[in-house]
């Protein structure tokens, strides 16, 4: 069972005792991500995951690195969308070293100028090595096209110039703002004694900023809902495949239908059995790499197809694609596909949840969107309840092909983009 706990500064503890381990996870989550940017400050929230980790008042950036390997544990860190994590995963006699760790680091970084230079030159190249990765490229670029009004586009790495003109002050000034007690959240699940650790908690933790004392909540819906225009990306890349997406508008993170776009994932390319894979690479050949998943925000969410293919494979991919979206639209899913579609979702969830580290993951994302912990047993019974009606009305309500992106990066000789333009609109003015 998870308790949840409040430190004397309002930040949000959740605990989640379990005897049968002899491990422990933590983790704490921030409200900082790069939706949180601008222009001028898009990476910071980036920069900041990196910086923590360069040293405090008490320890050096070797001492934090040695730190959990000193013991055999695991440290790490990463920024996303919506927040940024660090977390560590320990033997539980090994728990109140970690939290004095987190706790240091989050309390007492020194950010020094130097240090900072240093590593946004690290940065930089981390930066130059996504760009070189067609693989994150056809993803990013996407959504920085498809959201382009919205902070919800920015990449989360920035824009290297950006990020290389940063200065201590600005660090200091996001942190200042967006590193405070009320909008973080600390989860532990694993076998540990509970009053013991409240009290390490309560002194590692408890002297960060109040901040503003908004629910998170609040918080959240400062921010506008992102605004959705359907795109066409294509950019050139000496490799020997085109790397795709298509891509629909989807759900927001807590949208009610989100057990119905499980299923929906499931069935069209989440697994060997799903419909994509079966049809384009063990019927069609056309692919080696064919998928499907899902991007869930507070403020919008993407459906995407993703695949590798020959250039000369581009366009009947696509028609392939399309074709086994519009059969789903017409038919309904048998009773048996449908069946072993929710086995597999449920099986995963709760495979999953068997993991200390997946269940903090569970419980920190749930507080830092404002919202209760769901159970994987309460998501498993939703999931069992979806019905093939609902599959089908699900596709055709959320997957308009007049409203379909598509994104293309790597070997574009053979497919210019007054042609791709051109089926892609094709494609977009078909009836459905």
């Amino acid at each position: 069972m998870v308790k949840t706990f409040y430190l004397s500064n309002g930040l949000k503890v959740a605990m989640e005792y379990m005897p049968q381990y002899r491990s422990v996870s933590m983790g704490v989550w921030v409200k900082a991500g790069s939706v949180n940017e601008n222009k001028q400050t898009n990476g910071m929230a980036h920069v900041i995951e990196h910086m923590l980790f360069k040293g405090t008042e008490k320890r050096t950036a070797r001492e934090l690195a040695d730190a959990m390997t000193e013991i055999g544990g695991n440290m790490d860190a990463y920024t996303t969308k919506e927040y940024t994590c660090f977390y560590t995963k320990t033997l539980y006699e090994h728990l109140f070293y970690a939290i004095d760790i987190l706790g240091d680091m989050l309390s007492n970084s020194k950010i020094d100028e130097n240090d900072l230079k240093k590593e946004l030159g690290v940065i930089a190249e981390e930066i130059d090595m996504y760009d070189d990765s067609p693989e994150d490229i056809v993803h990013e670029r996407l959504q920085e096209v498809i959201w382009r009004e919205h902070s919800l586009g920015y990449l989360i790495s920035g824009d290297k110039q950006t990020v290389l003109g940063f200065k201590r002050q600005d660090v200091l000034d996001f942190m200042k703002q967006y590193y405070t007690a009320d909008r973080m959240t600390i989860a532990i699940s694993g076998y540990f004694e509970e009053a013991r650790v409240l009290e390490a908690l309560e002194n590692c933790f408890g002297g960060i900023a109040p901040g503003y004392k908004a629910s998170l909540l609040e918080a959240n819906a400062q921010i506008a809902k992102a605004k959705y225009y359907p795109s066409l990306y294509m950019q050139h890349k000496d490799v020997e495949q085109v790397h795709m997406i298509i891509a629909f508008e989807s759900l927001d993170y807590y949208d009610p239908e989100r057990y119905i776009l499980s299923v929906v994932n499931s069935l069209l390319g989440g697994n060997v059995n799903s419909r994509l894979f079966q049809t384009i690479r063990e019927e069609m050949g056309l692919s080696y790499a064919i998928y499907s998943y899902g991007g869930s925000y507070e403020k919008g969410g993407l459906f995407h197809i993703y695949a590798a293919v020959h250039p000369n494979q581009v366009r009947p991919v696509l028609k392939a694609v399309v074709d086994i979206i519009q059969k789903l639209k017409k038919e309904l899913v048998s009773d048996r596909e449908l069946y072993i579609v929710k086995e597999s979702v449920k099986t995963d969830l709760i495979i999953s949840d068997e993991s200390t580290y997946n269940r903090i993951s569970n419980y920190g994302k749930s507080y830092i969107h404002g919202e209760s912990i769901e159970t994987v047993e309460e998501a498993a019974e939703k999931i069992g309840q979806v019905t093939a009606e609902e599959v089908r009305a699900f596709v055709q309500k959320h997957f308009d092909l007049s409203q379909m992106s598509l994104s293309l990066v790597g070997d574009l000789k053979t497919l210019p983009r007054e042609e791709m333009e051109e089926l892609w609109m094709t494609y977009r003015t078909e009836k459905a």
